[in-house]
């Protein structure tokens, strides 16, 4: 892993790269590249004749390497093998399924194309069931992931205290962050220096970190009819197993209906895989360490559509998320 954050994503950047990737793929797999998404990657909707879609994913520079990339493809294989709806990646004409691409005045990158998924993205103000849905999906998840025997050469990123929150955390620094004074920041740096010993106490045995999915949100959901398919696995790596239901209240830490959404989904993931009492304690941990670390990712990403939308509360509501760990009301909040 990088000790540098990777430069920001100009949105100007893939839209040439995402062109000339279709000469790759033979021509019924060919259409206009329309951006529908700039986060880490550009993602791009590829529309087809006969009403056929395709996704084209663009990766970021200096992210992901070949390998990663591969590896993320492998566990998808193996996870669709076993009847768990996940997307599937398109092969070019080439018979392979991720490519790096270079056109004139733009830098190289990795891309991969993938089927369509049709379907909503659950909404838990509406539905509340939708964190025991995917409570259950994540169980699935975690029984695959210790199951699986790896292929070798298999690598993915390591999501530890010190790549999520430490000096060289993948996603930046959230020291960086605007709008903090120095009360605030003295609060999140003994907040992150208490989840770091906690976490240390807490272990890395197997029984207790492995392959997660690692930002298996609702909004990382599809649903249709009775299909439930799980997108975007570019950021699964090893950590925490407890780490996948902290990344599923992402954003919204501070929601007054967190502990409902806690509660749904620990019951949905127990219908299949238990959950220890020490997987519980560490929950108010794990669940301040996210934000923290999501409060680096808008940093480096204040030019995205998404961080923008977060408006200018929200580093203060990571204050205050890190606030309650420490003074226990966080634990209390959700029963742990």
């Amino acid at each position: 892993m990088s000790d540098v954050a990777p430069a920001p994503f100009r949105a100007g950047d893939p839209d040439a790269i995402a062109r000339a990737a279709m000469a790759l793929y033979p021509p019924a797999e060919r259409g206009v590249p329309r951006l529908v998404c700039l986060s880490e990657n550009a993602t791009y909707r590829i529309d087809l004749p006969g009403g056929r879609r395709r996704v084209l994913r663009v990766h970021r520079p200096g992210y992901h390497d070949a390998t990663e990339i591969r590896s993320e493809l492998a566990w998808l294989d193996s996870l669709r093998a076993a009847g768990i709806q996940v997307p599937r990646a398109v092969c070019a004409m080439d018979g392979e399924r991720l490519h790096h691409v270079s056109t004139p005045g733009t830098s190289g990158r990795h891309v991969v194309m993938f089927e369509w998924i049709d379907g909503t993205e659950p909404t838990p103000d509406i539905d509340p069931g939708s964190f025991a849905r995917l409570g259950r999906i994540t169980a699935r998840l975690h029984q695959h992931s210790r199951a699986w025997r790896r292929p070798q050469g298999f690598r993915r990123k390591v999501w530890t205290h010190a790549t999520m929150v430490g000096p060289a955390a993948a996603w930046g620094q959230w020291q960086a962050a605007q709008g903090l004074d120095p009360r605030a920041r003295d609060t999140i740096t003994h907040a992150m220096a208490q989840a770091g010993s906690e976490l240390a106490a807490y272990g890395d045995g197997a029984a207790r970190f492995g392959l997660i999915h690692a930002d298996l949100r609702l909004a990382n959901l599809l649903i249709a009819g009775e299909r439930t398919h799980i997108i975007d696995f570019d950021d699964c790596g090893f950590s925490w197993f407890m780490q996948d239901l902290a990344a599923a209240l992402s954003f919204f830490e501070d929601h007054p209906r967190m502990p409902h959404w806690v509660a749904h989904w620990l019951r949905g993931y127990e219908t299949m895989t238990p959950v220890e009492r020490a997987d519980l304690s560490i929950l108010p941990a794990l669940i301040a360490q996210r934000r923290v670390q999501l409060l680096a990712w808008a940093t480096s990403h204040a030019h995205t559509a998404q961080v923008q939308a977060l408006g200018p509360q929200w580093a203060t509501g990571c204050v205050t998320v890190c606030r309650d760990y420490l003074d226990g009301r966080l634990a209390r909040r959700i029963g742990a």
